[in-house]
């Protein structure tokens, strides 16, 4: 498994108030205000508040999956803390017969600010699941004729990923892999859950088989 991040030196202010400022646009979601956007492409894969940590195909589930890291406890809700935002992971998959990625399918959730202030940092990160639905039958006749299929995730926060598989987020990132598992207990077997946290876990490095 591969996971991309830019290396670039950023500043820190200048993004949260762009984050802000994407919060305040009712359509940011989707049509983000092209001024901004403009001037903050300059930055990508900025991944100090999210980052996509690993991508699977479960073939049991028939499914895409990923884990999306939640790294801080505010810069998600904007200055109202009133909404949230929107984590985005698009999925693509190149079934390994020469005709390059495809997309596959958009899955989300919701992510808000702590609700105190000075929160305690030592619970973060926090990672959620995402998970959509694929092709399982295209997948093993691939399988079947020599093919190693390969899966790319892409998240973006609170803009959502175009099909396009170039597309490069400004906050997030991107992963590919052909790690498959057979089974959901597999994956979470990757992770210690706290108790407090339901769908989020704590991190333990060890990934599992590759296909």
């Amino acid at each position: 498994m591969q996971t991309e991040t830019a290396s670039t030196e950023f500043d820190l202010d200048e993004l949260l108030l762009t984050r802000n400022i994407l919060l305040a646009h009712p359509l940011a979601g989707k049509v983000a205000p092209a001024d901004v956007i403009g001037h903050v492409r300059r930055y990508s894969s900025v991944t100090h508040w999210e980052e996509l940590v690993c991508a699977v195909i479960n073939t049991k589930a028939a499914q895409l999956m990923g884990i999306v890291s939640i790294r801080q406890p505010d810069g998600y809700s904007g200055i109202f803390r009133r909404h949230g935002s929107i984590e985005y992971v698009r999925f693509f998959i190149d079934w390994g017969e020469y005709t390059g990625f495809q997309s596959a399918g958009v899955a989300h959730f919701k992510v808000f600010d702590s609700a105190a202030k000075g929160a305690d940092t030592s619970r973060f990160p926090l990672y959620h699941l995402v998970a959509t639905d694929f092709d399982i039958d295209r997948y093993w006749e691939s399988v079947l004729s020599g093919m190693q299929p390969k899966v790319r995730a892409v998240l973006s926060w609170n803009q959502l990923p175009e099909s396009d598989v170039a597309f490069t987020p400004v906050f997030g990132n991107q992963v590919d892999s052909r790690i498959c598992i057979d089974s959901d207990k597999i994956l979470m077997n990757l992770f210690e859950h706290p108790k407090q946290h339901v769908g989020c876990a704590k991190y333990v490095p060890n990934y599992g088989n590759v296909c």
